[in-house]
């Protein structure tokens, strides 16, 4: 197997001596744009590691309003909270970005998790950083305008993501990420690409001024980045599991 398992920051975090057990149980998969990985309420069957790719969770409403909650890049994995505890999952998670990964059964990455002190230090600061991330969301969804987490938001996703100037987004995936009207996000982009900050194209669009960009987006991308370095960055111990 390729080394490209690497990518992915838990993956990484595991200790030599459980990576042989590792890399006999996973198997490498494709991250089709706009593929469901989970639902609400469905059984957590398996743990899936991105390593490129971005796949946002997304939360609903019963009259079927959505918004997201988060982002899992290369920095994290899908299920890997939930597998360890209800075994269910609470929120869409789907793949924005399409890229490839790696999946383990629960079982599996249940018995690794135990094996793997790494591994656990690894995941206990990418939950961490997903909390911090879904609460901002919810300040940043009441008080700042679309353009603004728009910018954060596009933002976010070349961070995540790795792919330079050209995202992959499309404008109905940027409208159910803020919870808003396709048409919402057709009136953003051009106000952006008449300030010459973006150019669309179909299924996307490049970044032409990134500082337009971070100059637009909220306060809330300041504070997530803080707030990614603070516990990426911490050497403090993590509770035993």
């Amino acid at each position: 197997m390729s080394a490209e398992w690497k990518r992915n920051r838990l993956l990484a975090a595991i200790e030599p001596r459980v990576r042989a057990d590792f890399l006999s149980r996973v198997q490498p998969i494709s991250l089709a744009r706009d593929a469901i990985l989970l639902r609400p309420g469905e059984e957590i069957r398996e743990v899936i590691f991105p390593s490129d790719g971005l796949v946002g969770l997304i939360s609903a409403t019963p009259a079927g309003d959505t918004v997201q909650t988060g982002m899992i890049g290369a920095d994290g994995a899908v299920g890997v909270f939930e597998a360890c505890g209800s075994r269910r999952s609470t929120a869409f998670a789907g793949v924005q970005v399409p890229g490839a990964g790696f999946r383990l059964s629960a079982d599996d990455y249940r018995r690794l998790f135990t094996a793997s002190p790494g591994l656990q230090t690894a995941v206990h600061k990418f939950v961490e950083v997903l909390l911090a991330e879904a609460r901002q969301f919810v300040a940043c969804n009441a008080l700042h305008s679309v353009e603004a987490r728009f910018c954060r938001s596009v933002l976010e996703a070349a961070d995540r993501t790795g792919v330079g100037t050209s995202i992959p987004l499309k404008q109905e995936t940027l409208a159910e990420m803020l919870g808003v009207q396709r048409t919402t996000v057709t009136a953003v982009v051009s106000q952006l690409q008449a300030k010459g900050a973006i150019r669309t194209w179909r299924g996307g669009f490049d970044v032409l001024d990134r500082g337009a960009l971070e100059r637009n987006a909220c306060s809330c991308r300041e504070n997530l980045l803080s707030a990614q370095a603070e516990i990426y960055g911490s050497d403090e111990e993590v509770c035993e599991s």
